[in-house]
């Protein structure tokens, strides 16, 4: 997985309704730097070798926030890892990467993503200790310990294997509430734009004063660390290049935005952007944003 920075996301999940022997089941943690990391959702499929595209690897991912499974089960091998990447940014979650051996019987590698931007990755014969209640088919189950000198981890797992069986449905989305706004987002709006012009300029003190109070409370943290120069910099790669409101719902204290524009390879993207009233004012909370290239 590249490694990406979340754009101020507030963890949310939509966890979906499927059949029980469609779920994933998940159990175990790792310690990282100080910070116990607890996994509670996972999927299992199949992926492009990092060093052979052609080659398809028994793949293990793992998460902090529940998955939204419909999307993953529409993706492709190539676009599975994409596909949980975006999930992971949207829903301001940490994710552990197992990469099997073309046997499915040990780690060859393995990468860790804790937000907002830190990020570990181990490869070698045999990555910790793999375990699997028997070999991996429509279901991959067992237990992976690892004892790094910075890392220990240990999860016990039952997945359903990716593209193996019926896909389960993705999550109803509830119908929107609240009032319409206009184009422009109206003060929600203002507050955005602010936000999408501090970022493309790596101005912090405004970006924190835009932000809702957890996500600025993160990144000050974060300031403070010596690769947050790095973490800046690719924060503001990701943001739109282009982006205008074209409207969204207001319902209280809380807003949702749409947006369109293009990022910085050209591509034409959609998303939304939730807000909340922090303070008397409109702040920042989960911008989530999917783009594609036209030919």
């Amino acid at each position: 997985m590249m490694p990406l920075v979340s754009r101020l996301a507030l963890a949310t999940a939509l966890i979906a309704t499927v059949n029980p022997a469609a779920r994933a089941a998940v159990d175990g943690s790792c310690a990282y730097k100080g910070k116990k990391l607890v996994f509670v959702d996972g999927h299992a499929g199949k992926a492009p070798d990092m060093f052979e595209e052609k080659t398809l690897l028994p793949t293990l991912w793992f998460v902090t926030v529940a998955f939204d499974p419909g999307p993953l089960a529409a993706a492709s091998p190539k676009d599975i890892d994409d596909a949980i990447t975006r999930q992971v940014f949207d829903h301001d979650s940490a994710e552990l990467q197992l990469r099997l051996d073309a046997d499915g019987k040990v780690v060859e590698g393995l990468q860790l993503y804790v937000p907002p931007g830190d990020n570990r990755s181990l490869s070698s014969n045999e990555v910790g200790a793999l375990t699997l209640s028997g070999p991996i088919g429509a279901r991959a189950s067992g237990r992976f310990k690892l004892d790094d000198e910075s890392m220990h981890c240990d999860l016990k797992f039952d997945l359903p294997m990716g593209g193996v069986g019926p896909a389960p449905k993705p999550a109803a989305k509830p119908a929107p509430s609240g009032q319409p706004l206009p184009a422009g987002g109206g003060e929600p709006g203002k507050a955005y734009m602010a936000m999408h012009r501090a970022t493309l300029a790596g101005d912090v003190d405004a970006m924190l004063a835009l932000a809702e109070k957890a996500k600025a409370d993160e990144m000050r943290k974060s300031r403070g660390q010596p690769e947050f120069p790095q973490m800046l910099a690719m924060v503001r790669a990701f943001e739109p290049v282009e982006v205008r409101v074209t409207g969204g719902r207001i319902d209280g204290d809380h807003a949702e935005l749409d947006i369109v524009g293009k990022d910085s390879d050209g591509a034409a993207l959609t998303g939304t952007v939730k807000l909340s009233i922090e303070d008397g004012n409109w702040k920042i909370g989960n911008v989530s944003t999917n783009s594609k290239l036209t030919n």
